[in-house]
């Protein structure tokens, strides 16, 4: 009996420090600001915008001076949220077929959804809107988003602009009041207090269109910019939409406060992409300022991280290199989520912690070939410490040249053959390319319905602003796989539905695989319907518009695919 008891108690011991462990699992909040420059920040140098928020969370948090990111938006979000070099899951564009997270790829709202965390994105995805590639398959319980990579792109809501924009709540769109800044960081503050109240922790992405173009005023900061005595330019609105974002930033902050929640979340900010050292005081190579995408001028971001736990113990600037793709890793370790063993990234929590345990010998590889072709060397950097192998031919040291102005390749053959060689190893292990192409799925369960955009076209043009809607000249094919034999109805757009216009044609056709039909339709007819039946498989799909008085053919920009039934028509 007392053997009996003393299993019991040790039972009772394990389990109430397995709880204990689990309570003790961090909140995370993970803000990502959209093509802010690591110089528009005030604490940065920038000689106008006024950031005091973000400037004292650098101060408190720990902050990373020497952090890099894909150059472009697409790529640098499946860095972040795969651990992995972006061009793994064939993601090296922004648009053209090339911007979709592949299906095979971990998101890491997968490994915390799967740990047992509330899961949550507000704003901007821009790896996919179809199935499997959408955020609420890719992990997230809560999704309130923008389509596209911007607002006003051609896979967002028609008309949206930063103000009052429709947004995508959980599969219906909604309409807002205010800029988007605002909305989104109220969404998420609502959403962080109702989910704070529950057991599981929660995950909480912020990802702002802000401050990507077109840019919007924002009245208050706006206001605030011209007080101060602000040039009324064309830069304004960037400005105000920079100090909302520093605004918005702060009151998240204070919210952590005052409602206990700052001593355990784990909050993370930083932005996406270097836009070519944009309001430094003097572009750092001088007169090379239209250089290519493989400078860190295109790659150097701002990021800092704070988790009172560790950093209150070593607040303050961390100069060793790091990444958008050691973002993963860090929260997996910090969340006590077993890490995938295929990742580029590295945690950082020795960093954290004061530095012991980093592994300084890391080499960072940044490419974005910014096209649909991905190229070997293509706006290729591999960084070392403080050495820069551009596209490799090319080789800086930034601690004595930190305009990468003096080519020095010549003079250190053994670092050019040791950066090389880690570059050679990563391109000799991505997949075949052909087999990175991600086929929107037709005719799943899990998706009855599709909406398929031209910015998905992955072979011809790729058109990706809404103006383009109003221009019968763009073509282009989707890679797409039907998912189950049946019979499909598509219909076929010019504009998408919320804006009911008139296509200007007189035929309509779908052609996908070796099946294809024409149809006759009104000129003033808003969408063509034409049914198909179709074989399980994968196949390339062309639509086409064509107005025989003008002798002008287009691709419908917008098609809705539907699977109807199992059974074949007559």
């Amino acid at each position: 009996m007392r053997s009996i008891g003393i299993s019991m108690i040790a039972l009772l011991l394990i389990t109430c420090t397995s709880r204990e462990v689990e309570d003790r699992r961090p909140n995370v909040v993970l803000m990502l600001i959209d093509n802010q420059s690591y110089f528009e920040l005030s604490r940065n140098g920038h000689q106008i915008v006024q950031t005091p928020r973000i400037d004292r969370l650098a101060k408190e948090a720990v902050n990373f001076t020497d952090f890099h990111a894909p150059p472009f938006c697409s790529p640098s979000r499946t860095a972040l949220l795969t651990g992995r070099y972006a061009l793994r899951a064939g993601v090296h564009n922004t648009i053209g077929g090339v911007s979709i997270l592949h299906k095979d790829e971990t998101t890491l709202a997968d490994l915390l959804k799967d740990a047992g965390y509330n899961t949550s994105i507000f704003g901007k995805w821009h790896l996919g809107m179809t199935y499997p590639y959408a955020p609420r398959f890719r992990g997230f319980d809560e999704v309130f988003i923008h389509g596209g990579g911007g607002v006003s792109q051609l896979e967002d809501y028609y008309g949206n602009s930063h103000i009052d924009a429709t947004y995508e709540h959980n599969g219906q769109y909604i309409k807002s009041k205010g800029f988007s800044t605002d909305v989104l960081f109220d969404q998420a503050i609502d959403y962080i207090d109702n989910k704070q109240k529950q057991e599981a922790p929660f995950f909480c992405f912020i990802s702002t269109p802000a401050v990507h173009f077109p840019t919007n005023r924002h009245p208050e900061t706006t206001k605030r910019l011209l007080e101060r005595g602000t040039e009324d330019s064309e830069y304004l609105a960037l400005y105000s939409m920079i100090e909302n974002v520093d605004d918005n930033v702060g009151k998240l902050l204070d919210y952590l406060e005052s409602s206990g929640l700052k001593e355990n979340t784990l909050v993370i900010l930083a932005s996406d992409q270097g836009v070519n050292d944009r309001g430094a005081v003097e572009h750092r190579s001088g007169e090379f300022q239209n250089r290519g995408l493989g400078y860190d001028e295109k790659h150097q971001v701002y990021c800092m991280i704070q988790y009172p736990e560790l950093t209150d113990k070593n607040p303050g600037d961390v100069n060793n290199l790091t990444g958008m793709v050691d973002v993963m890793p860090t929260i997996l370790e910090i969340c006590q989520v077993k890490q995938p063993d295929n990742l580029d990234g590295q945690s950082l929590k020795p960093l954290l912690a004061g530095g012991n345990g980093w592994n300084n010998e890391r080499k960072l590889i940044v490419q974005c070939p910014r096209s649909r072709v991905r190229e070997k060397w293509k706006n290729t950097a591999v960084k070392y410490k403080k050495w820069r192998l551009v596209d490799g031919k090319e080789l800086y040291n930034i601690k004595e040249d930190y305009g990468q102005k003096i080519d020095i390749v010549q003079r250190h053959p053994d670092i050019v053959r040791a950066l090389t060689e880690t570059y050679e190893s990563f391109w000799n292990s991505l997949s075949p390319a052909r087999q990175l192409i991600s086929p929107h799925i037709l005719g799943a369960s899990e998706a009855p319905e599709v909406r398929l955009n031209g910015m998905d076209w992955y072979v011809g043009d790729a058109p990706w602003t809404q103006g383009a809607l109003d221009k019968k000249t763009s073509q282009g094919r989707w890679k797409v796989h039907v998912a189950r034999d049946g019979q499909y109805r598509f219909e076929l757009r010019r504009y998408p539905r919320e804006a009911p216009r008139a296509i200007e044609a007189n035929t309509a056709t779908v052609d996908i695989g070796d099946v294809k039909k024409e149809v006759q339709i009104d000129t003033q007819a808003h969408e063509a319907m034409i049914a198909l039946d179709l074989k399980k498989g994968t196949y390339d799909l062309k639509t086409t518009f064509k107005q025989i008085d003008d002798q002008v053919s287009w691709g419908a920009y917008y098609v809705h695919v539907s699977y109807l039934n199992t059974e074949h028509s007559h």
